[in-house]
Formats: C-alpha cells, sequence, structure tokens
C-alpha cells in the first residue's frame, strides 16, 4: 500500500483544517480536502484514507498535493 505524501503542517495550518474538517457551513468539497490532508499528514495510507472516508484513493494522491505547492 502507498503512504499519502508526506505533509508538515504548522499549528495554525493544522488548526484550520480541522475546523474545516468540522465545518457545517463549507462546500463538502473543501471539507473533504480538510479530511484528507489531516489523515495524510499523520501518515496515514492512501487506502485506509479512502476507505475510511468513502472516496478514491485516487483523490487521497491528489489532495495532499495541492498543500505541497
Amino acid at each position: 500500500m502507498r503512504i499519502a505524501p508526506a505533509i508538515e503542517l504548522s499549528p495554525d495550518q493544522r488548526a484550520a483544517l480541522e475546523q474545516w474538517a468540522r465545518g457545517r457551513s463549507l462546500p463538502a468539497r473543501v471539507v473533504e480536502r480538510a479530511r484528507i490532508g489531516l489523515r495524510a499528514a499523520s501518515g496515514e495510507q492512501d487506502k485506509a484514507i479512502a476507505q475510511d472516508l468513502a472516496i478514491t484513493a485516487r483523490k487521497t494522491s491528489y489532495g495532499p498535493r495541492l498543500w505541497r505547492c
């Protein structure tokens, strides 16, 4: 299994992602990406993230690339 690309988050970034991941008024896409980012930052594997969030593994590998740019 492939491990999601490592993301290094500052405490402020982590707090923002945690807030977005709980967001009820944000677009679903933002909430999903925040959840992916938090799990990738903790070193979880792509397939495990995808299974837990009921999404495709491709989405789990795409999301973290957004934060590394």
